[in-house]
């Protein structure tokens, strides 16, 4: 728990496990429950919130999965162990209906369940394509008796954990299958399941949830698919909005919350490895996908009311295309301001996964994987004094920036920004903050405190020391420029020339967002030095994609940018003066000295 809190990491998603509170019908392991009561409390005492999370994959154990205890699945009989009739018979052909029966897998006589290491042989999606669980999951919505278990079950666990303020809510059901599909294709439609099975059990959970606990967030997901349908999919593949009219708490939009999951490994692409990588670091595919993902559940959530969390992603090991892959989704997420849950934090052998025990923070020896931990112990904001307009973190570089608005209930509270500077920002951090002060309270915690009424806009930036000193380059125009950073108050550029150069030359400073913030130009008896001071909505805009150009006069008086020096060149620009001097305009050839 230390560990996660020095990490950055203050959420847990923490299985309920149904067979561990209701062994057996209708007797509930109070143990359990107080156990799992402690923990999260515990989890609370080192600042990590819970997410009480039902989790199942495959529906339940008897079918190489998780999810309902064992003696329920009497309550769904009579369920169907053939892919008999026209649909499923046709589904066969593309393998996407096979018998668990067909596996034959052997028993594990100490758990009466298939075992362990077979179950492992394929992937465990292919289970929800087996004709037990579809038709199971088909009963599970369909039969009253059995809605009524599952409400019961809700109604203990929130009555065992009312009042424990490390509840941050309670996730209904882990990736629902879109029901009985085999039996009734239209549920292969994108939103019908939502709409007609999983809508009105979310509401009937919610009224048993809020009768124990009326303050806990009520998290409800979707049916990972047909709601997302995996991009190689020809003509069909793409995300699609849910289909719910309301969320588990129609009319309390401030406490639900739209959950959602990605994984490029089998949305976005086919061709991952059994670690569960990318084939790639750079993935085109995967980058849509996940952006469609989170577009779209937030315009979702929008609609519904409350918010929209990621509580799933990533699921591979600790190789440069994982990394990639965390970085992308968790760039994604924060564009949104969206909250995130990586999967998983340790294997525990859990045999409804693919990576195996590499994707959990540990490798097979046990020993922490620090590339993974520090690309997950990212820079954010986990405590702001008003309402957060922007977040954004490049991993690459350490900049982060974030912006929020103080609002006349946050008077005197701080604003908490996070950082890891063991695993990220070995040389220290610089920060700046427009509308307010800051103070660096230890090597992972700044608070900040606005300095501007209700409604303004307070800047927060920090980022690793940029390059300061100086040198020179051989312009790809001709010439040579000489340039100097320096630390400064605010950020600034200045450009000169030396008495004998007349042509016409020109500085441009595009920023972040691809505005021109700076734009310098001299000519004849104009050698400068010229000064841009970028104003304060502007002082935190050259941290990620900004580029400085240079420009000159060639032929017939024309103007043409002849050099472009991109963050790579200088880092992220913090209280910098920067000053760019032409001091020849003829042909050279130079190395840049620093």
């Amino acid at each position: 728990m230390a560990n996660l809190k020095s990490w950055g990491l203050n959420v847990v998603r923490l299985g309920m496990m149904w067979p561990g509170v209701e062994p057996t019908p209708g007797n509930y392991n109070q143990t359990y429950l107080e156990v799992m009561r402690k923990l999260v409390d515990d989890l609370h005492s080192h600042g990590i919130w819970t997410i009480v999370d039902f989790h199942q994959d495959a529906f339940a154990e008897r079918f190489c999965g998780e999810g309902v205890p064992d003696w329920l699945l009497g309550m769904l009989e009579p369920i169907r162990r053939t892919c008999k009739g026209a649909f499923p018979e046709a589904a066969k052909i593309f393998g996407q209906c096979k018998s668990f029966e067909e596996y034959n897998y052997s028993t594990d006589p100490k758990t009466g369940f298939p075992k362990t290491e077979e179950c492992l042989s394929v992937g465990f999606d292919m289970y929800s394509r087996t004709p037990e669980v579809t038709s199971s999951w088909g009963h599970f919505f369909a039969l009253d008796a059995v809605q009524q278990k599952f409400r019961d079950f809700w109604s203990v666990v929130a009555k065992a954990f009312v009042g424990s303020p490390g509840v941050l809510g309670y996730d209904l059901v882990n990736e629902p299958l879109n029901g009985d599909y085999f039996l009734d294709p239209k549920l292969l439609e994108p939103g019908e399941a939502d709409r007609r099975l999983l809508e009105p059990m979310y509401v009937s959970l919610g009224k048993v949830i809020r009768e124990a606990d009326p303050e806990a967030l009520l998290i409800y997901e979707p049916a990972p698919f047909p709601d997302t349908i995996p991009a190689y999919v020809p003509l069909a593949g793409g995300v699609r909005p849910v289909g719910f009219e309301t969320g588990p708490a129609p009319g309390e939009g401030d406490r639900q919350v739209l959950s959602y999951h990605i994984y490029s490994c089998g949305f976005a692409t086919n061709k991952c490895d059994r670690k569960g990588d990318p084939p790639s670091a750079v993935c085109e595919t995967c980058d849509h996908m996940a952006d469609a993902a989170v577009t779209t559940r937030e315009t979702d959530a929008r609609r519904l009311g409350g918010a929209a969390f990621l509580t799933e992603f990533g699921a591979c090991s600790g190789t440069p295309n994982c990394l990639a892959e965390i970085h992308r989704v968790a760039d994604m997420a924060d564009r949104s301001l969206h909250s995130w849950a990586y999967w998983q934090f340790k294997y525990n052998h859990d045999i409804t996964t693919v990576a195996g025990p590499e994707e959990g923070f540990y490798d097979l020896h046990g020993g922490l994987q620090i590339p993974k931990v520090a690309a997950l112990s990212r820079t954010f904001a986990p405590f702001v004094a008003g309402k957060t307009t922007s977040q954004r973190y490049d991993s690459a570089s350490g900049a982060f920036r974030v912006t929020y608005v103080p609002e006349e209930q946050t008077r005197g509270l701080k604003t908490e920004i996070y950082y890891n500077e063991k695993l990220n920002y070995p040389r220290g951090v610089d920060v700046r903050v427009v509308g307010g002060v800051s103070e660096v309270l230890s090597q992972s915690r700044i608070e900040v405190t606005s300095q501007v009424q209700p409604g303004a806009v307070v800047d927060v930036a920090l980022a690793p020391p940029s390059r300061l000193g100086g040198g020179e380059f051989s312009s790809k125009g001709g010439g040579l420029v000489q340039w100097k950073a320096e630390p400064a108050n605010v950020t600034s550029f200045e450009l000169s020339t030396a008495s004998d150069i007349t042509w016409w030359k020109g500085l441009k400073v595009i920023s972040d967002r691809g505005d021109t913030v700076c734009d310098l130009q001299m000519q004849d008896a104009t050698h400068g030095p010229l000064r841009c001071v970028l104003p304060a909505s502007e002082q935190h805009a050259l941290l990620f994609s900004y580029k400085i150009e240079l420009w000159k006069a060639k032929e017939l008086g024309i103007h043409r940018r002849v050099d472009v020096l991109d963050r790579d060149f200088f880092g992220p620009l913090l209280g910098r003066t920067v000053s760019f001097h032409w001091s020849t305009d003829s042909v050279v050839h130079a190395e840049v000295v620093i």
